[in-house]
């Protein structure tokens, strides 16, 4: 290996370039003219001289134009045959821009066309059409650029630049360096956003060393000696050393090839579980980034040119169908579900749900392309807005209303915050911003922005949408209300009920404090133990129990100090609601669950026990009763009662008075 590099060159931008293009067009004698390197390293390769899998060279541009600036580029060869598309799409998942490769003797081809479109799935906002072979044909170049110029028209790269070169002669070769240069010029440097990832585009294992993966950084910096996590199968390694362009470095940016050397995992082979080792379509990452998942939802688009005279008529796509889910170097099988049973028309984009038959990790508004089921036919891409969609019907407006509100080709953090809190009313500020491709800054900010146009309140670190959360309170204001009306009798609305009712509605059941804090300190109701009540609610006799309570006040009044069993008046269902009134109206004192008495003679003998208990300082049961003029039969229950409600405390058979 090369020595250590300590110290970055703060004028050098890191970028990944990737070819495409159709098969036998001159994609690998482009980059080995451009990097003096052979990307086909299979056997096969050779013998067949075609690509087959992804190829990989080092570029270092330096600006033409910017003599302080030069570019630390990775150029991933991807090959161009029908059959081998799939190798494609996975080189191609993050990268910066695209060599659109033409022959001017063949010109635009029917994986020109796949090609195309997959980068305008994925979101490559840069393109640049390379012509070759210029040398070997007497086509017209201008011709060419014009029939190239028509495909482009009404696409988002209708004036992407158009470059004629020869590898073999080196015509055209500078000016697509200069090209190259301009457009990544225009570009923002990679930011450290502290998400970083690396789809696995190869794993391997090198004597001495052991295993050894490579692929695309991207979302933030890794360091030598760092734990990584790999998922699916969440592998915990550390990093044992740092490769970029064959240098070994401490540390690693965005936008870079890297090779990582791991400690104590393996390399995966065949049909293994993820669990069992590494290899292609797994991801780097830390433990806390995304979702690894077997449902997901999103927005997908079909291009409108699946459907062209001059071409085979396109796939079916409707609900049922299986299909590859390509996203960075991962290929997993799935079921794709829409909301209607009507097939996906070319041209339209359409709410999606993919039911995956393995795992896979991912973020949400991470891109990614869609292929039928045989891998013959590519069908569409979009975005990914929900890793965890088993938790939400999909049909249900609530999900279809929140996918609705975002875009197969935009990432649009303000957006996807809005529909977000819409559809769950709220969001966890600590671990929000883990789920999807942007950094907590950038929430933060929209979330700023969200505050003032729609309103957000903060409670317990979440970010809850303001108007649903003052809609909720009022609704339970509002029925705690109506209740008092219908159950003037009860002491309030209980608790229990409303945790029942709403607890559910909740984005989450920690923030069932926050609901009941609200409702006593900002509504002003009161809680008097597991009741909830307006502060001007009172406990009142309904008229149908009227009757009812003179006639057990009347029973009870008789003998106030020597009360029947409660047994003895609770004898229907008319008696025992009436009890219970007048026990919350507190009318009537319950000793316990036998006996009942008055409350002025509760409150008699209370003031005879406090002024005895005074005198003597301590008494047993015996001398209180004599003292109150009471059986004992009443005596015990009455003691006990005040005992819970701290008047008096025990020492072995002695009482005292403790208020």
């Amino acid at each position: 290996m090369s020595s250590t590099l300590t110290v970055r060159d703060c004028r050098r931008r890191s970028f990944i370039l990737a070819t495409a293009g159709h098969v036998d067009h001159g994609k690998s004698a482009m980059v080995h003219r451009l990097t003096q390197q052979a990307t086909d390293r299979l056997p096969e390769e050779k013998r067949r001289g075609i690509t087959i899998d992804l190829g990989f060279a080092n570029w270092l541009l330096k600006d033409p134009e910017q003599s302080l600036l030069e570019y630390d580029l990775g150029l991933i060869d991807v090959p161009g045959h029908e059959d081998f598309v799939k190798n494609m799409v996975t080189g191609v998942g993050c990268i910066d821009a695209a060599l659109l490769v033409v022959a001017a003797d063949d010109g635009w081809m029917p994986q020109t066309e796949e090609h195309f479109q997959i980068l305008n799935y994925l979101g490559v906002e840069t393109i640049i059409v390379v012509i070759t072979k210029i040398d070997l044909t007497n086509a017209d170049p201008n011709l060419v650029e014009a029939m190239i110029r028509e495909e482009l028209s009404d696409t988002p790269h209708a004036q992407a630049p158009i470059i004629a070169i020869s590898a073999h002669s080196g015509q055209g070769m500078e000016t697509l360096g200069l090209t190259v240069a301009q457009a990544l010029r225009q570009k923002e440097p990679h930011l450290n956003q502290g998400k970083p990832r690396i789809p696995v585009d190869r794993a391997f294992s090198v004597r001495g060393l052991g295993t050894v993966v490579t692929g695309t950084l991207a979302g933030g910096m890794l360091e030598a000696d760092q734990i990584v996590s790999i998922k699916p199968g969440h592998l915990e390694t550390k990093i044992r050393s740092i490769e970029h362009h064959h240098a070994r470095h401490s540390h690693v940016d965005p936008g870079m090839r890297v090779a990582l050397n791991l400690s104590s995992v393996a390399v995966r082979k065949g049909n293994q579980s993820p669990e069992s080792g590494v290899s292609r379509g797994q991801v780097v990452t830390t433990a806390s980034l995304g979702c690894v998942t077997h449902c997901l939802d999103g927005v997908m688009e079909r291009s409108s040119r699946l459907y062209r005279p001059d071409r085979p008529k396109p796939c079916r796509l409707r609900s049922g169908s299986r299909v590859w889910l390509h996203h960075g170097a991962t290929q997993v099988l799935g079921r794709i579900e829409f909301p209607s049973g009507n097939p996906m028309a070319e041209g339209g984009s359409s709410p999606f749900r993919l039911t995956l038959e393995s795992p896979c990790f991912a973020l949400e508004g991470d891109p990614f392309v869609i292929r039928d089921g045989s891998q013959q036919e590519t069908l569409g891409g979009g975005r990914i807005w929900d890793t965890e969609a088993t938790a939400i019907r999909f049909r249900s407006e609530r999900q279809l209303t929140y996918l609705g509100a975002l875009s197969a080709t935009e990432a649009n953090p303000g957006a996807y915050l809005e529909a977000r809190l819409i559809r769950d009313h709220g969001l966890a500020g600590d671990t929000f911003h883990d789920r999807g491709i942007w950094t907590a800054k950038q929430l933060a900010r929209e979330a700023a922005l969200l505050a003032k146009t729609r309103g957000i309140t903060r409670q317990q670190g979440w970010l809850l949408d303001s108007s649903w959360w003052m809609s909720l309170l009022e609704s339970i204001v509002s029925r705690i209300g109506l209740y008092h009306q219908e159950h003037p009798d009860l002491k309030g609305f209980p608790i229990e009920t409303l945790r029942h009712d709403y607890l559910k509605q909740l984005p989450h059941p920690s923030l069932w404090k926050s609901l009941i804090a609200a409702l006593t300190h900002d509504h002003g109701l009161e809680q008097a133990g597991e009741f909830l009540c307006h502060p001007d609610h009172h406990v009142a006799l309904p008229d149908r129990l009227e009757a009812m309570a003179a006639k057990l006040m009347k029973q009870l009044s008789e003998h106030p100090l020597d009360p029947p069993y409660r047994r003895h008046i609770d004898l229907t269902t008319e008696a025992g609601d009436t009890l219970r009134c007048l026990i919350r109206m507190g009318k009537i004192i319950e000793l316990n669950s036998e006996m009942v008495m008055i409350r002025e003679a509760f409150d008699q003998l209370v003031d005879q026990t406090r002024n005895w208990l005074l005198k003597e300082k301590s008494s047993t049961v015996s001398q209180i009763k004599q003292a109150l003029g009471i059986s004992r039969r009443v005596a015990i229950p009455f003691l006990e009662k005040i005992d819970r409600e701290g008047l008096t405390q025990r020492h072995g058979d002695q009482r005292s008075w403790k208020a």
